[in-house]
């Protein structure tokens, strides 16, 4: 059986890239092992530029390993001390096989990483102009999206009949979030229904009674603090009907993917990144965190022939 190395240099449990480790590491079981080292894997997987160590990765290129690089967008110098992008470049440049976490993905991240991916520029949902590079530079590349862990994410019965409530989740203060789109959408709904509730769940503060919304003392806004227990999360999401995700740019949410899988209906949606995708994959028939695996067992299976 294919080993694998995830390389995560840091301890932070919350994250998008944290949450992809986790699900794919429970839906390869019988598929491929996860192992602790690169000395002895067959490919070293980096499941986020900003969680990576880059020696490590060039010690293990030298060493014969394959690398395979997943993007999820382009990672933010300003939280990463100045070395975000070069860490993607870097890492691209390095990697055998380039993972992007929807199409959207691709186009815009996918424009960066050129030397190695045939790509369009995406501009606001508009293709501006197409790179063609020579065909030797370029490596294997897919779209694969985040996947679903159904044991804890999935619809009832019950949720449907919570027309009056709402749900808003943000874990960091990224001002792409739009949160405050969402605390006004629930203002004029509130206004005209008295019983609607919101539930909100993350990283909140008091300055956002700034915004004349009385975060702390509303009877009909529900704070929840920051949930980190994917199962206390899925049972939140099945007290509601609805889920504001107003996120700009967003390349590939798993807590959209997971707010589909529990049955809600999405608002909010914005035009810029790849959320309109993550629905449309999901509403389908959700595609499961072992779907993602296979997935990806593919790819290392063309890599390692």
């Amino acid at each position: 059986m294919l080993k694998i190395y995830i390389p995560n240099a840091s301890k932070q449990p919350l994250g998008g890239g944290f949450t992809f480790v986790r699900n794919l590491v429970k839906g390869s079981i019988a598929k491929f092992n996860v192992v602790n080292n690169w000395v002895n894997c067959d490919i070293v997987l980096i499941a986020g530029v900003t969680i990576t160590d880059r020696k490590e990765i060039e010690d293990a290129k030298r060493a014969g390993k394959k690398i395979v690089l997943r993007v999820d967008n382009m990672p933010k110098d300003s939280r990463n001390r100045g070395t975000a992008f070069s860490r993607m470049r870097d890492f691209g440049k390095l990697a055998d096989w380039i993972v992007f976490q929807s199409e959207w993905a691709k186009d815009y991240v996918g424009w960066w990483l050129r030397e190695k991916v045939e790509s369009k520029c995406m501009f606001f949902g508009n293709n501006v102009s197409v790179v063609k590079k020579d065909e030797g530079v370029l490596c294997g590349n897919s779209v694969i999206y985040n996947g679903v862990d159904t044991d804890y994410f999935f619809s009832d019965e019950e949720h449907s009949k919570r027309l009056n409530n709402y749900l808003v989740v943000q874990y960091n203060r990224d001002e792409n979030k739009r949160i405050q789109e969402a605390f006004y959408h629930f203002g004029t709904i509130s206004r005209g229904n008295p019983e609607a509730k919101l539930n909100v769940v993350g990283k909140f503060s008091p300055d956002l009674v700034g915004y004349n919304f009385d975060f702390f003392n509303n009877e009909n806004i529900l704070y929840h603090g920051i949930i980190e227990d994917p199962k206390a999360m899925g049972e939140i999401m099945r007290q509601n009907k609805y889920f504001y995700f107003p996120s700009f740019a967003d390349a590939s949410s798993n807590v959209c993917a997971e707010a589909v899988a529990c049955g809600l209906e999405i608002l909010l949606v914005n035009d810029c990144g790849g959320t309109k995708e993550v629905i449309a994959k999901h509403s389908n028939g959700i595609y499961s965190i072992q779907d993602m695996a296979d997935d990806y067992l593919s790819i290392f299976n063309k890599l390692t022939k």
